[in-house]
């Protein structure tokens, strides 16, 4: 246990520095992970080419073999044993099998959710760190301005002219932290992109700072007029459009993947339709539940997904025609053809 507590603290400071990193570099929170989201995409991309190339090949070659598992299905169809020592046969026969594949696909899907469900865990504690820091801020600013003016003004009978003064002072601090908490029309990144709140919970805030009970009340004061008065009141953040394009575009490039990896003439299979439908549901509850930094990153994500992958599957396509018409020529020989198909890859 405290050794998985290590590895989850670990992947958190790693992508909170990352992605605090290229913060620096746009300022703004909503750009740097889009921003981040690309180049560690393009870093993982040489596993998912590698992932594609060698399901390319081992479709092709699986594709040629068809005849001849067949012929076996027909043959020893009544005897599953015997059906399953001469189907190895013929694997070996031409050095061939789904192991190799399945071996790939399991390192890079159990990659890819580890790097899914870490990222989401470091995103959401890192944006609830950062609704607590920014309305401290705000707080500590309005209280500040309100208790100097006031004390400037001579004490009682000066509040409204204290709160007039304080709320202007705190609204050109909430202008300032906006440029790194906006994002287009999100006016909080580290909420979610749907009708709530843009600010911090009261309660949550006050626990989370220790807030005496003595000293809540005044606190309370400040939050309601904070919360009515800065930053166009206490509004709604968002209109759930990012968590829609999430679902879709994850639909979308899932679908798009599938079609071209899938061997021309096959139909989809049921584990790939439950995929399809699966992979839609589980964004909606991911975006739905955190904040719109993490729902940026699963829709650049899923965009350079899609990208890379019809980029690889058209370029093995154009490959792959010089295969069209001489496809038995990869099993003429044992242990020849595949090689030599996948030294054609690499070439």
């Amino acid at each position: 246990m405290e050794m998985l507590n290590f590895s989850t603290l670990l992947a958190n400071n790693l992508w909170v520095t990352l992605i605090n990193f290229f913060a620096r570099w746009v300022v703004n929170y909503g750009w740097a992970i889009i921003l981040f989201t690309v180049v560690l995409k393009l870093v993982l991309s040489p596993l998912d080419i590698f992932q594609r190339i060698a399901s390319s090949k081992q479709n092709r070659v699986m594709t040629v073999l068809q005849p001849q598992l067949d012929a076996l299905q027909q043959k020893y169809g009544n005897n599953k044993e015997k059906l399953n020592e001469e189907t190895n046969k013929l694997y070996r026969k031409y050095n061939t099998g789904l192991g190799g594949m399945c071996i790939i696909m399991l390192v890079a899907m159990v990659l890819n959710i580890v790097i899914v469900f870490t990222l989401y865990g470091a995103v959401r504690d890192f944006g609830s760190d950062k609704l607590y820091e920014s309305y401290h801020e705000l707080h500590t600013t309005y209280s500040q301005a309100y208790e100097g003016k006031l004390e400037e003004l001579g004490g009682v009978g000066n509040e409204e002219s204290a709160q007039t003064y304080a709320i202007e002072i705190t609204q050109d601090k909430y202008d300032e932290l906006a440029k790194q908490n906006s994002w287009l029309w999100v006016k909080n990144v580290w909420k979610g992109d749907i009708n709530t709140s843009q600010f911090v919970d009261f309660n949550s805030y006050a626990n989370h700072y220790h807030i005496e009970e003595a000293d809540r009340e005044t606190a309370k004061q400040y939050y309601d007029v904070i919360t009515a008065n800065v930053g166009g009141g206490n509004s709604a953040n968002g209109y759930y459009v990012l968590i829609i394009l999430a679902a879709l575009i994850s639909f979308l490039t899932q679908f798009i993947s599938m079609k071209l990896m899938q061997p021309k003439g096959q139909k989809m299979n049921l584990m790939n339709k439950i995929m399809m439908a699966l992979i839609p549901v589980t964004m909606i509850i991911l975006a739905s539940t955190s904040n719109v930094i993490y729902t940026l990153y699963v829709i650049v994500n899923s965009l350079v997904t899609a990208i890379i992958s019809t980029t690889i599957s058209l370029i093995m396509k154009k490959h792959d025609k010089k295969y069209e018409g001489n496809e038995q020529l990869l099993l003429k020989k044992k242990n020849v053809e595949v090689v030599e198909y996948s030294r054609n890859y690499k070439k």
